[in-house]
């Protein structure tokens, strides 16, 4: 028996992450222009709007080229490496930005998964570009989102295909032109639609959000006719799960973001609020969870940049670290929120309190694409699955 396992191995990341002065500069334009246009008043007021998000700043956005930052340079993008989009998410994790963009990063990742060239050419541009607003549905009514689990199906109809069944947590579906459909094929493959939205036979209907700055909408496929052509051509089993680690990654990045600015409010009012004569933050019951906060933070950090750097040079490190970065990124998350809270004693309980938002925003994320537990099963089978 085979006792070698790559994961087990020295990981083939620099000791530096690849981090270069390029990667500084984007990061600290990516933190200017983010901390300008989505101030806590904007999410606090986005919180009460229809939609939950600015077209202009999703347009200028776009414009700034970072729906595309990865996508390949045919395709309209900037073709930067995947730590500029680990970078970026981080930045617009502390910010909680309402936007649609994580939605149409996950579709657009998906598109040049499983697409063809003709494909890619067709359905991707118009998302880089701001164009077309795109999402992917995440998962289904039971809570269930691999490829072996799905319930929502595509039969043969003539030239093309009808699609029956529901999706729910889809993104700023309420919005989106264009929604990627995972399904299971009456054969039993999987596939992937790239459908229209609004469609007939579709009904979109808003569901009641924990986290205000992520709407998301229940999609109803009620029979729905799209041609052959929305069937992305490419293997679709593998892009979907493909799909599903990119984002938990990319979702690892943006929650260390979040505990990094829990983290700085949680301090910043530990270090002006005084009891008993001396400001909270000198007892060491303060103290001790704050720093618990930094470390969580710095340790969410490392796993998730070294995951973008793995990607292409040793994918299997590369999923094992993104998994690891998921799993850490939720369980920290949700620890600096709650903690947050607690330490802002009564005035943490209150709408007028900021730290709230992240807490709901940590529920939300720490169990979107699989739990810290969920991963690490994956990464248990991962170890011990080595070659007989």
């Amino acid at each position: 028996m085979s006792t070698t396992n790559s994961i087990l191995e020295v990981p083939a990341v620099p000791a530096d992450f690849g981090f270069t002065e390029e990667h500084a500069l984007a990061r600290g334009e990516a933190r200017r222009f983010l901390e300008d246009r989505s101030p806590m008043s904007e999410i606090r007021r986005l919180a009460e709007d229809e939609t939950g998000f600015d077209r202009t700043l999703f347009s200028d956005i776009a414009k700034l080229g970072w729906l595309g930052l990865a996508a390949p340079t045919e395709l309209g993008g900037l073709g930067l490496d995947d730590l500029h989009l680990v970078l970026l998410m981080e930045e617009m994790g502390r910010v909680l930005l309402a936007s649609p963009y994580f939605g149409s990063l996950l579709a657009l990742f998906a598109i040049e998964q499983a697409g063809s060239a003709a494909q890619q050419k067709a359905l991707a541009p118009p998302i880089i570009r701001g164009d077309r607003i795109a999402t992917f549905a995440l998962a289904e009514p039971e809570g269930s989102f691999e490829p072996g689990e799905l319930s929502t199906t595509a039969e043969p109809a003539g030239s093309g295909f009808v699609i029956r069944g529901t999706k729910t947590h889809v993104l700023f579906g309420n919005v989106a032109d264009a929604c990627v459909v995972p399904c299971r094929e009456s054969a039993g493959g999987t596939s992937l639609f790239v459908v229209d939205l609004p469609v007939d036979g579709a009904r979109i209907e808003l569901e009641k959000p924990l986290d205000t700055t992520r709407r998301m909408a229940r999609i109803t496929f009620d029979g729905v006719r799209v041609a052959s052509s929305a069937r992305l051509e490419g293997d679709a089993a593998a892009a979907l799960s493909a799909t599903h680690l990119f984002g938990a990654l990319m979702l690892a990045a943006e929650m260390t973001g979040g505990i990094e600015r829990t983290l700085g409010i949680t301090r910043d009012y530990a270090a002006t609020r005084i009891q008993f004569g001396r400001p909270i933050g000198a007892f060491q019951a303060v103290k001790h969870p704050i720093v618990d906060m930094m470390i969580g933070c710095e340790y969410a950090r490392s796993l998730a940049v070294g995951a973008a750097v793995a990607r292409k040079s040793d994918p299997v490190r590369a999923e094992a670290l993104a998994r690891s970065a998921k799993a850490h990124a939720g369980d920290a998350f949700l620890f600096a929120s709650k903690k947050g809270v607690q330490l802002h004693g009564g005035f943490g309980f209150t709408w007028d309190c900021d730290v709230h938002f992240y807490f709901k925003r940590a529920l939300w994320s720490r169990v979107t694409l699989g739990d810290g537990a969920f991963h690490r099963r994956h990464i248990a089978r991962m170890i011990l699955d080595t070659d007989q």
